[in-house]
């Protein structure tokens, strides 16, 4: 899940624990009490389908290079038989279909590999009762078919879950929005009835849901980048935000961007190897798209870096 889907989540946890801990200022408003029920509910799903969204996938694609091995090893002993088998009574349709090295075994696509894999069982299988000199036997041969099986199972049991995964961030950007809706729409406006009865509580929320929309305007910063004296796109080069585990790319069009930048006050570093490195402060307390139209002063050609 991405970073700012998981802020959200967080925020929405916090607010509805604020309100779990003061179920009194609000239970006996049934429809406020409906709306704090649902919101609750719409929180754990949330919560429920980020752990799907999230789990393991690593572990499957590594037995899956693991077993793809052994497969590759076991069907080459396989064709390898059929080969000679096929060379000895010059069998040459046989000999096409089977003939590929042990290197391009290992290359093949995952589909690829499995139907090379069934054509050489199922050749083995029909000629099973020349191939004992070649050292293909029916116990060979189940032994392939139980590893190739692991293989398919391996293969199916990732499509599943890659579905899954996006089958669960389908349903968590849906309900995201519609509990965004709830607490905009409903909720906001049935505790903030409850000020002059309840005023720390109201204030308590709303401290919380401030929080809450923090997160959901974290904002768009755009950059675009000229040389000083020719004005010049300048291609090329980091953006840095001091302080922060964030960066980015300046592009061959001379622009960059932040998706999602903090509010607050922060520094840029903008650097290019062949101009002077450029502070610039950027404040962010705004929902709109900030662009920055800057410049920068070019090193003198004697200490340029050089191009490789």
């Amino acid at each position: 899940m991405d970073t700012y889907s998981k802020l959200k989540l967080d925020s929405f946890a916090e607010t509805n624990k604020v309100l779990t801990e003061n179920l009194v200022c609000y239970e006996s408003n049934l429809t406020t009490k409906a709306q704090v029920d649902l919101f609750s509910s719409s929180t754990i799903e949330l919560t429920n389908l980020k752990e799907k969204i999230d789990q393991p996938t690593a572990w499957l694609t590594e037995e899956k290079e693991q077993v793809k091995i052994e497969v590759c090893d076991k069907i080459y002993f396989i064709s390898n038989g059929l080969i000679c088998y096929a060379n000895s009574i010059s069998d040459n349709n046989l000999l096409a279909q089977v003939n590929e090295s042990k290197s391009n075994l290992i290359r093949f696509s995952e589909v690829n590999l499995i139907a090379y894999c069934d054509l050489n069982i199922e050749q083995a299988k029909a000629h099973i009762a020349d191939l004992g000199p070649f050292g293909i036997t029916e116990p060979v041969i189940d032994d392939v078919e139980t590893i190739l099986g692991k293989f398919k199972q391996n293969r199916s049991d990732r499509i599943k879950l890659r579905d899954d995964i996006k089958e669960a961030n389908v349903s968590f950007k849906k309900l995201k929005k519609k509990t965004n809706s709830l607490l905009n729409g409903k909720l906001d406006h049935s505790i903030q009835n409850l000020s002059v009865s309840y005023p720390e509580f109201v204030n308590y929320y709303f401290a919380a849901r401030q929080k809450s929309k923090g997160v959901q305007h974290h904002l768009d910063v755009l950059g675009y980048i000229k040389d000083k004296s020719t004005g010049e796109p300048i291609a090329l080069g980091t953006v840095k935000v001091e302080g922060q585990d964030l960066s980015t790319h300046i592009t061959e069009n001379g622009t960059f961007r932040f998706k999602h930048f903090p509010e607050g006050e922060y520094r840029l570093v903008i650097e290019n190897i062949n101009y002077k490195t450029l502070y610039v402060s950027v404040r962010r307390y705004a929902s709109e798209r900030s662009k920055l139209y800057l410049t920068m002063e070019a090193l003198p050609l004697e200490i340029q870096a050089p191009v490789l």
